[in-house]
């Protein structure tokens, strides 16, 4: 009699944990318990029928939403400028510190990470309308101007540099800040036009562009400190959230510094 009281309590406390999880797999693994439980109560009423198709289906139920789940939403995807150092491909992989975070968090989320390189200015666009999980690529994101996006901590510090200022916003507001892909602003360079398409450039890029034999003329470096980050859609708290601890815990064990030297030497 007392075990069957305690099963019937621990019901709506079980399904209520399995509601509130933010994780998929400890949602599923909730509401698996739930049915197991049920049908020990089922069993203490002396419905022993009732338990066993109870336990099947509910087992069924909890293995089809597990591999929906998986299929749905089983892919990290990051909308991304390609930035030797940060995230770049290299033959048919990818590398870099960016990549090396995320294909590490990925792993931990339990997802396949998917890279799509795209132009910097799309990529804030894409985040915010849901078309990609993570904005990265050099991103220089600030809170106070990312009104639909959600910026994650800083991962590595950089600065950022412009050219003469010319008539309109100041450049360096959204640094990095050019049209198209980074890997055509070495054709623009080396053609002696890259101040007529570049409004801001950071630190990793600039470094990629003078191992291309680029010769910046004229361009200025702001004493500010800046930082990478990665931005993630404002409906995503729980991904951004889950990444900043993978962050701190990268950060705490010393594995954060070991990367930036291996891709910053």
């Amino acid at each position: 009699m007392m075990a069957r009281m305690v099963l019937v309590a621990l019901l709506p406390v079980v399904a209520a944990i399995a509601l509130l999880q933010s994780r998929r797999l400890a949602a599923i693994i909730g509401m698996g318990l739930f049915s197991f439980i049920l049908a020990a109560v089922y069993a203490f009423l002396h419905a022993p029928d009732v338990a066993i198709t109870e336990a099947t289906i509910g087992a069924a139920l909890v293995t089809a939403i597990y591999i929906l789940a998986i299929r749905r939403t089983g892919r990290l995807t990051v909308a991304a400028d390609e930035v030797p150092g940060l995230i770049a491909r290299e033959g048919h992989s990818i590398s870099g510190l960016e990549y090396e975070i995320l294909d590490g968090f990925a792993r931990e989320q339990g997802l396949d990470l998917v890279v799509q390189f795209v132009p910097l200015r799309r990529i804030r666009w894409l985040v915010s309308h849901r078309e990609a999980d993570i904005g990265a690529g050099g991103l220089i994101p600030r809170q106070d101007q990312e009104n639909e996006l959600l910026v994650a901590p800083s991962h590595l510090e950089t600065c950022v540099f412009v050219f003469p200022r010319r008539v309109g916003t100041p450049p360096e507001e959204r640094a990095p800040d050019y049209a198209g892909y980074f890997s055509e602003l070495a054709d623009h360079g080396q053609r002696g036009m890259l101040s007529d398409v570049v409004a801001s450039l950071d630190l990793a890029r600039v470094l990629a562009l003078t191992r291309c034999g680029v010769t910046m003329h004229g361009l200025k470096r702001r004493d500010e400190q800046r930082g990478y980050a990665f931005v993630f859609p404002s409906d995503r708290e729980d991904l951004a959230r889950d990444y900043r601890r993978h962050l701190d815990s990268l950060r705490a064990s010393g594995a954060l510094d070991e990367m930036v030297r291996r891709h910053f030497p």
